[in-house]
């Protein structure tokens, strides 16, 4: 019931950590450093386990109608290249990959938790960013619930509906400043 919220005190920890860094990072180099490592965590923490998601989704589809395992290799493949889009090559041994992702295993459905641990903490991130210091007991608030209620009943003191695609935005929004921030170091570079 509260997986989603299990990783919030720590994600929004690298957050603060992260700006702090960013904040005193000297040199171009160093902060394209900083903003490729942050980038690079959120696609695998987001995006990539969204995809793992959607695997199983269709996998299971097709294996209530019958498919092979080539069957579920191809469809793998399939969103691996969907995913990367026509700017990379992937080698075709990369259909095999799904069978080395233990959660598909062992706790199906689990990798959704990331995503969507992800990004609710990038979005609890901006609205700290601004609202500052009067945000801090809010979020101690809901850290303090540990997991004793629903994502849903947790964040509701918050005025947080997890329905609202304002909110969710805002977590995007984080993902579009990094980028842009990383953008602007390049141009730097000339």
């Amino acid at each position: 019931m509260t997986l989603p919220l299990a990783e919030t005190a720590s994600v929004f920890g690298e957050q603060l950590l992260s700006d702090a860094l960013l904040a005193d990072a000297a040199g171009t180099k160093v902060k394209q450093r900083l903003l490729l490592s942050q980038l690079d965590d959120l696609y695998a923490t987001i995006l990539r386990q969204a995809y793992f998601v959607e695997f199983e989704n269709q996998a299971h589809d097709l294996i209530a109608q019958g498919t092979t395992i080539d069957g579920l290799a191809q469809t793998y493949f399939h969103l691996l290249k969907e995913q990367f889009g026509r700017t990379m090559t992937i080698s075709k041994a990369f259909q095999w990959e799904w069978l080395t992702i233990p959660h598909i295993f062992r706790s199906p459905f689990y990798c959704y938790a990331y995503s969507f641990g992800n990004l609710l903490v990038l979005s609890l991130f901006q609205r700290y960013k601004k609202e500052g210091k009067p945000f801090i007991p809010q979020y101690l608030k809901l850290l303090s619930h540990g997991g004793s209620q629903s994502p849903q009943d947790m964040l509701k003191p918050l005025g947080i509906g997890l329905c609202k695609k304002s909110f969710w935005q805002a977590g995007f929004n984080r993902i579009q400043e990094l980028v842009e921030s990383l953008e602007k170091t390049m141009d730097k570079r000339g």
